[in-house]
């Protein structure tokens, strides 16, 4: 049945000034729909005319509407910063709750009297409701709110209710979170890598729910035992972000919709069944509730639905107009970057060629443009014209603040804010330039990967490695089944600058997932430590022991014990947001000799996976955190647990881009800092430099060939650090050296030659092919790979 799909478009709902961004069918013959333009508008289908006509419209408060569910006795309600009701087809007021402090960004209704609302203000309330007398048509709703959930640390998109007592939430610090009725946080889910923007609880599917996020994925998570989620599928979708998620009863398919004006019809069984294009971002989906017609919210301002149903499809004439808007989407040239204009195939060679799935892409050159086509419903479609700079408004060239720039962006950072002027110069790393525009604005430093991602997108910047796990040029898209077997210290995987390798050979059983250990992507970071009571201890020991110039004040001691206690709580440590009182205190605590400042690198170590904190000890500061580390390795006092925490703390300088960068940079003098036969003496300081050995791999593999020096010099590091534990039996250690190695080679295949030519790397596989496990797989991969170069 999945495979037997075919949705067109059945009428288009046009009335409104601004994007529709909320859609709530009643009835299969009564929509409602919410927009930027501050109206709610109500629509009915006439049987006798089969058409859709607009049947009141009013403007509902002074703002615009994110969001619209319906009680039970057909009110609709639709928020800003508070949650308000209205009689649908009067326009009357008949209830209001005030608990929110910013934008009302979802509302979903529950069994009986109960809902949940969730908010920019990083909250979410559930609220039962009962109803009363009173109201414009003598009828009145009062709310209460039950239970605040209080723990995400940016805004909650998303919300559903499981049960009365239990709930779940999705934010844009990237995790989801499982609540109890009394408001405590039962488990956080991590699984996205950007923003969760939707669930879906899966009806008639006790314990399971799907989320979509920005990072093109769409997951389906399962409940064991009732209390412990964990990863069921993984599908990835798209290379851009998904806003909003439905689900199609009768047909068991999911809908997800997003940023490039793509409606994918999907299930985790076979993948993408149908793609709609739209001529701009998708807002808001559903369906109608008896015909499972589906419905969609576009930012043209457009309401539209599709049907199955021959009846009820559009006249030809509306069809035509339909596609040709949804094929003037304007692209970024970036989409065809590292293709060679001489080298894209012709319209006319490959619109009579079968596409290989449903939703594929393909880049296209036609006369002087380049277009790029979708395969949907069986012939290829055009889904829009590549540009030099799609912006029609921004990204000119010009003076900024009495500079010269390449692009000039307009910024929006908040529907009550001016907007914004971001500057970028050719040939500048987008993420310096994301630097500046966040500290010139005063904005937080956690936006940074954002504005970054978007200079990427929006300008000719040239970076290896920039999409995800997807082709652009086919839409590739795949299935992936996931155990909940992660390591809590490994970061998940970076979707922007992940570039997979995928080696070819006629022995299938040579390339088998169970034996591809490389290319990684995962850092290993240290956030987990059981001995904050000690850290406490030996501070409060140590401070009397200093000078008096560098000792704490009762008031910084206080400030130190508080940031500890957020450390010691926060069970997701990237979410800490630090004061500038508590980083002063920090930076003092760093000062402290080196025979005094083993619990001050170990908070510290713990301090830096928040970004915030990051980036202000190596950012903002002109590396003061790095200075600092240098400065207890060279002191003659420097104990092994002075090497172990530095090495842990370079480890974790990797969680923020910008700093792992820095990192990169620092490289020769870094390496210039560790003595291997110190390192190799003690088993945690073997896991450590082994981890920072393994992180600088895994960032140079990015770095393209700015960076190719850089990386010799590393590898020939690598490869003596091999040598050394090759008489050691810490197989975790050498598996993940041996994996940024692998992952090295693959992205510098160079570098793989000079490495045998050189005999040091045939010398040391031949030391470790008599292993067991892992490691015997990865020097069969190697085996592999060197099979496949010409030396």
């Amino acid at each position: 049945m999945a495979h037997q799909v075919h949705f067109q478009l059945s009428a288009q709902l046009v009335g409104h000034e601004k994007e529709v961004r909320a859609v709530l069918a009643l009835s299969d013959q009564l929509l409602v729909t919410g927009s930027r333009d501050e109206t709610l508008k109500v629509w009915k289908y006439w049987e006798e005319t089969k058409q859709w006509k607009l049947e009141s419209s009013f403007q509902v408060h002074n703002g615009f509407i994110s969001c619209l569910a319906a009680l039970r006795i057909n009110q609709s309600c639709f928020p800003l910063s508070i949650i308000a009701y209205r009689d649908i087809m009067s326009g009357s007021q008949v209830g209001k709750g005030e608990g929110h402090s910013n934008t009302v960004c979802d509302i979903q209704m529950g069994e009986a009297s109960q809902f949940i609302s969730c908010s920019w203000d990083c909250t979410s309330i559930v609220w039962n409701w009962r109803e009363e007398e009173g109201g414009g048509n003598g009828i009145g709703i009062r709310m209460f709110p039950l239970i605040t959930l209080r723990g995400h640390k940016a805004s909650v998109w998303s919300a559903v209710i499981l049960s009365c007592d239990r709930f779940q939430t999705a934010s844009a610090d990237k995790t989801i979170k499982l609540w109890n009725e009394r408001g405590e946080c039962l488990e956080t889910l991590y699984g996205h890598q950007d923003v969760v923007r939707c669930l879906y609880k899966v009806p008639n599917a006790d314990g399971r729910i799907v989320s979509v996020s920005n990072d093109g994925c769409a997951i389906g998570w399962k409940s064991v035992e009732q209390r412990h989620w964990e990863i069921e599928y993984r599908l990835f979708l798209s290379n851009h972000f998904l806003y909003c998620l439905t689900y199609l009863s009768s047909l068991k398919l999911f809908v997800t919709g997003g940023e490039d004006g793509s409606v994918i019809i999907f299930s985790f069984e076979h993948g993408v069944v149908q793609t709609i294009s739209h001529p701009k971002t998708i807002w808001a989906l559903t369906s109608l509730p008896e015909k499972e017609d589906l419905v969609t919210g576009c930012m043209d301002s457009v309401c539209r639905i599709f049907t199955r149903d021959e009846s009820r499809k559009a006249d030809d004439v509306l069809l035509q107009s339909f596609h040709e808007s949804a094929g003037t989407k304007k692209l970024s040239a970036s989409m065809v970057q590292g293709v060679d204009w001489d080298k894209l195939p012709l319209y006319e060679q490959v619109i009579d060629t079968p596409g290989t799935r449903e939703g594929e892409l393909k880049v296209v050159r036609k006369g002087n443009e380049a277009q790029v086509l979708i395969w949907s419903q069986q012939k290829w479609n055009k889904f829009g014209d590549v540009v030099d700079n799609p912006q029609e408004n921004s990204g000119r060239s010009g003076y900024l603040d009495g500079e010269y720039y390449d692009y000039i962006f307009d910024v929006d950072i908040g529907d009550d804010q001016p907007k914004r002027k971001l500057g970028y110069r050719k040939g500048e790393n987008p993420l310096a330039a994301a630097q500046r525009f966040l500290f010139k604005e005063d904005l937080p430093l956690e936006y940074i990967d954002q504005v970054a991602d978007f200079i990427d997108k929006n300008t000719d910047y040239r970076q290896s490695n920039m999409y995800m796990e997807g082709d652009p040029f086919t839409g590739n898209s795949r299935y992936i089944p996931v155990g909940d077997n992660r390591d809590k210290n490994i970061a998940m995987r970076d979707p922007f600058t992940e570039n997979r390798y995928r080696p070819s050979s006629n022995d299938d059983s040579q390339s088998t997932a169970v034996t591809q250990h490389f290319p990684c992507s995962e850092f290993i970071y240290f956030g987990h430590s059981d001995q904050f009571a000690n850290m406490r201890k030996k501070l409060s020991e140590f401070n009397h022991q200093v000078n008096e110039d560098i000792r704490l004040s009762d008031e910084e001691w206080t400030l130190s014990d508080k940031l500890i206690s957020q450390l010691e709580q926060e069970s997701h440590i990237a979410n800490c947001i630090f004061t500038e009182e508590e980083l002063q205190t920090m930076e003092k605590l760093l000062d402290w000799p080196t025979e005094n400042i083993i619990p001050v690198l170990d908070i510290f170590r713990l301090m830096i996976l928040s970004p915030s904190a990051s980036s202000h000890f190596f950012l903002k500061k002109d590396n003061f955190g790095l200075d600092k580390v240098k400065k207890h390795l060279l002191s003659p006092k420097a104990t092994i647990g002075v090497v172990i925490l530095s090495c842990r703390v370079i480890c974790n300088m990797f969680s923020t881009r910008l700093v792992a960068l820095l990192a990169c940079d620092q490289w020769e003098w870094i390496d210039s800092l560790f003595d291997s036969s110190i390192c190799v003496s003690h088993a945690k300081s073997i896991e450590a430099y082994s981890a920072l050995l393994h992180n600088y791999g895994i960032q140079l593999s990015k770095g393209g060939e700015d960076f190719i020096a850089t990386t010799h010099q590393w590898m020939t590091r690598a490869l003596e650090w091999l040598k050394l534990l090759s008489e050691k039996q810490d197989f975790s250690s050498i598996y993940v050296v041996w994996t940024a190695l692998g992952t090295i080679f693959v992205s510098h295949p160079r570098l793989l030659q000079k490495a045998i030519e050189q005999h040091a790397l045939l010398d040391i596989m031949e030391r470790y092919i008599q292993t067991s496990g892992k490691i015997k797989e990865c020097i069969k991969q190697l085996e592999n790979l060197i099979a496949q170069i010409e030396l």
